[in-house]
């Protein structure tokens, strides 16, 4: 077994992170990187810091599973989305919407806000992510001024309250609606009758066997004619192969 095996082995053990889910060449990199910071000489050096020292535990899972997030991200999207998606799935219903690899929870308080200016009441609003450190950050709410890029000013006077620290919190009214859950997406049990599930950003670390699957386990988890969304960057290539019809470059819709 060589050293990278016996890493992938130990890692599973810690965090019940897999990764052999993961792109090797890239996550490779990125533990190389680690170590390099943290001058750490070896694999075996870093599972012992990782099980002797909690903080540092943390702080390399949250750097492992690669936290990214910002409100409205990706301006296109969100346009159809706020145009389009949400406006089909809310006619007459009152719409289950699933946000996975959610991080500081941008994605979903995003959502939140455009179905309140659409008047649509949501069911559900589920937001899950593996770095529970990272969830408590999306359920407290509060966020630099330098997260609040792409936010318009009406939106911030409407569903965000400035702090006497110059951060800003959103609202109770729509912190309330979003439910939060640690999820493993390569090992927990998906929920099912989504209307909307989005998954951005999160499948390019993936390799393509592991991609597949978890799109297959996502198409499950939606109702028939339900959205899911991916990021811009990660088109599937044959939707049919997975009952899709494409809508647009990254918004799919389950066939009936």
């Amino acid at each position: 077994m060589n050293n990278y095996e016996k890493l992938k082995n130990d890692i599973y053990k810690a965090l019940e992170i897999d990764l052999n889910a993961y792109k090797e060449q890239q996550m490779r990199r990125r533990i190389n990187q680690w170590l390099d910071r943290h001058r750490l000489k070896s694999y075996d050096e870093l599972i012992d810091m990782i099980r002797k020292d909690q903080t540092h535990k943390e702080n390399f899972t949250k750097y492992l599973t690669i936290n990214t997030s910002n409100f409205f991200r990706d301006v296109n999207v969100f346009k159809e989305i706020e145009e389009k998606v949400l406006p089909a799935i809310g006619k007459n219903n009152r719409p289950r919407i699933w946000s996975a690899g959610a991080s500081i929870g941008a994605e979903i308080y995003s959502i939140a806000i455009l179905l309140a200016e659409l008047g649509i009441r949501p069911s559900m609003l589920l937001a899950t992510d593996i770095d529970e450190i990272i969830l408590q950050k999306a359920r407290d709410g509060i966020y630099l001024n330098n997260q609040m890029n792409g936010i318009k000013d009406e939106y911030k006077d409407k569903y965000f309250k400035q702090l006497e620290d110059g951060s800003w919190a959103i609202t109770p009214k729509i912190k309330t609606q979003v439910k939060f859950e640690k999820h493993n997406l390569l090992k927990d049990n998906f929920q099912r009758s989504f209307d909307l599930i989005l998954c951005r950003n999160v499948f390019i670390y993936f390799t393509s066997a592991t991609q597949s699957e978890l799109i297959r386990k996502f198409v499950l988890s939606l109702k028939p004619q339900g959205y899911f969304i991916v990021g811009s960057a990660e088109q599937i290539m044959d939707p049919n192969a997975y009952n899709l019809s494409r809508v647009s470059y990254c918004i799919y819709q389950k066939n009936l």
